[in-house]
């Protein structure tokens, strides 16, 4: 049995015999001149508030609708800290990773996307990546599928634990992907608990051809 390899670019073949073999070297994807992969982070700078109300947008980054790529997400990883311990009875709170269309959350810090590769690679087209302790502004904006819920633990509810890292993976061959003008948004899904205050960070990790 033989099987034959095809080239992209031209119409030679590699053909790999029975008892035989070829050697293939794995390399990272090739961008040309658009696209590329992109990383961006952010933190509060002050606690989120006790009792934060449902459907909260705490982070948000929208893909431009004018862009002519789609945006893959290979990583979206957030860590949670306690500020001030909560009850013993507290339920703990649930966020969720969420896509958003329409329109762009406004308020909060912005952030500045970086190219993995400096060398490679054009200008990110996610070009708003934005968060604050408290509710971004979201006139217009229209909620779509939730991708990922995760709990906030009451820290005081579960003794010792003040710190929590959650941690979303796309993979190689279905990456969470982002068509033009889509975003995708951290956000509270439903009443946080109260008396218990808490921070956050993220990274975001994506690839856009």
């Amino acid at each position: 049995m033989a099987l034959s390899i095809v080239s992209g670019a031209t119409t030679d073949q590699l053909t790999v015999t029975t008892k035989k073999a070829a050697l293939v070297t794995a390399r990272e994807p090739d961008y040309g001149a658009a696209g590329g992969g992109f990383v961006v982070g952010g933190t509060t700078s002050a606690v989120v508030a006790a009792a934060l109300a449902a459907n909260t947008t705490l982070m948000a980054a929208r893909f431009a609708a004018a862009s002519s790529r789609k945006a893959y997400i290979n990583k979206f990883q957030v860590q949670l800290v306690t500020a001030t311990l909560g009850t013993a009875a507290l339920v703990h709170g649930t966020l969720g990773l969420q896509k958003f269309t329409t329109a762009t959350p406004t308020g909060g810090t912005a952030r500045t996307p970086t190219r993995k590769n400096s060398s490679e690679g054009s200008t990110t087209d996610m070009t708003d990546v934005r968060d604050l302790n408290s509710a971004l502004t979201v006139t217009s904006v229209v909620f779509t599928d939730i991708v990922a819920l995760f709990l906030n633990p009451a820290s005081g509810a579960i003794g010792s634990l003040t710190t929590l890292e959650w941690r979303f993976d796309g993979t190689f061959n279905q990456p969470l992907v982002l068509q033009p003008g889509e975003g995708l948004c951290l956000r509270s899904q439903v009443v946080m608990p109260a008396t218990h205050t808490w921070m956050y960070s993220y990274v975001m990790d994506w690839s856009e051809r």
